[in-house]
């Protein structure tokens, strides 16, 4: 059995048909196998166990056992596959483990291995995560590795129609996100964003919109404003409001989601409403609201619901609520 990672408490290494009762373990658990539609049959196992030795062979990665190292116990899978999720072929970091050790960040230390794996020795440009977008768990791990929400395509599996996203994350990463607070040199460009936008919505002068972006929060409070800076360059931004078109009985609210026109189509407003959502429930928050007039599709690929319609400065809107408590669940 060949080793082929090492990390303080994990070893990787090839799987082998001695392996295949612990692989029956995890795959035919319906909770674990959530992201597959459900538990596998024992074929399924089977040729699954087939098709990673067989990669194995062929292009020397695939997923690997991963073992404790305390006692060898096999707690479950990560590595490296090629998958084409869309028009071209990408090397995906994928993670599987059985449901006992989940929530003790053996996916996040396996699969952060794994990707200076990628990046080191297969020397890869980009390394890609394929998640369906309900398993919020495996996207937390995704986020804990640097990589960023990209897309939103829907994979069909098992007859079933499963809306997925896309996280990658760039050997030399053009896009980071920050927090206005912590980058005040950047306020006055959101400023002038946020006021061109939705003027109106601003106090209706410019002033008014840098003194929304001005304002000083606690830690943990409100407001919460992000910034995405992509090749140097302000790209986007984002805020988590106290409260936003004239209703301070609910909240908070996410607000001011802007993409400059020149980085729009590169996933940023993607990026930007993954990690405000975190935000959110790094607060404890319970739930986020928002008003839209037109981008409601946008929202609902993260979970927003529709509540009810409404009238806003621009005309007709949409009121809508994210509920956090499946952001909030533990898991791998």
């Amino acid at each position: 059995m060949r080793t082929i990672i090492e990390t303080p408490r994990l070893k990787l290494r090839e799987l082998t048909p001695d392996d295949l009762p612990a692989l029956r373990t995890i795959l035919q658990d319906d909770d674990v196998m959530y992201a597959y539609g459900g538990a596998f049959s024992d074929e399924e196992v089977n040729t699954w166990l087939s098709n990673r030795l067989a990669s194995y062979r062929s292009g020397g990665y695939s997923l690997w056992a991963v073992v404790l190292k305390e006692n060898g116990e096999l707690i479950g899978q990560c590595g490296l596959t090629d998958q084409t999720p869309l028009s071209e072929t990408i090397l995906e970091v994928g993670y599987l483990f059985a449901k006992k050790h989940w929530g003790q960040g053996y996916a996040t230390e396996a699969a952060d291995a794994v990707k200076t794996y990628a990046f080191e020795t297969l020397d890869t440009d980009s390394l890609y995560a394929i998640i369906r977008a309900t398993n919020h768990p495996s996207r937390n791990v995704a986020k804990r590795l640097g990589m960023h929400c990209i897309k939103y395509f829907i994979k069909h599996y098992r007859g079933i129609d499963m809306p997925h996203f896309l996280y990658r994350i760039r050997r030399d990463e053009s896009t980071r996100i920050l927090r206005l607070d912590e980058h005040p040199e950047y306020i006055p460009v959101c400023a002038a964003w946020i006021y061109a936008q939705w003027g109106s919505q601003s106090d209706g002068t410019p002033d008014g919109a840098l003194r929304k972006f001005c304002e000083k929060a606690a830690p943990g409070q409100l407001p919460i404003s992000l910034i995405a800076i992509h090749d140097n360059k302000p790209a986007g931004t984002i805020s988590l409001w106290t409260s936003d078109h004239h209703m301070d009985d609910i909240g908070p609210w996410l607000a001011a989601l802007y993409v400059h026109p020149f980085h729009r189509n590169e996933g940023i407003a993607l990026t930007l409403i993954d990690l405000v959502i975190d935000e959110a429930c790094k607060r404890g928050d319970a739930s986020i609201y928002l008003v839209t007039e037109d981008a409601g599709e946008l929202y609902r690929r993260f979970g927003f619901e529709d509540v009810r319609k409404l009238v806003s400065d621009y005309g007709e809107a949409t009121l809508m609520k994210l509920t956090l408590m499946g952001y909030k669940k533990s898991g791998v």
